[in-house]
């Protein structure tokens, strides 16, 4: 997997914004608390947008592999390949709100 260009990069901070925590630990912890956010919000299409943007597919072949397993992973993956908490910082400095 390989780091969105920066459009993209912006479109996913605008995903997942809402359900970035404030606070950052480390980005284990940052990654499950965007996934417990993302699952309490009930809004689970914000987590396939996410999972199929960084993974340059379509919303509906993301749902092709296992949930728990494949796209977790990709999540997870995708979100520390794209630096998700220097993304935040980034768009906090820079006064971009998503």
């Amino acid at each position: 997997m390989k780091s969105l260009p920066i459009d993209k990069a912006l479109r996913l901070y605008q995903i997942l914004a809402p359900y970035l925590p404030d606070k950052v630990d480390d980005s284990f912890n940052f990654i499950g608390t965007i996934v417990d956010n993302i699952k309490n919000s009930g809004n689970h299409r914000a987590y396939i947008e996410a999972v199929a943007l960084m993974m340059g597919i379509f919303p509906d072949m993301v749902l092709q592999y296992d949930p728990v397993k494949d796209v977790l992973l990709m999540f997870a993956e995708g979100l520390a390949v794209n630096n998700i908490m220097l993304l935040k910082d980034f768009c906090k400095k820079v006064g971009f709100n998503g």
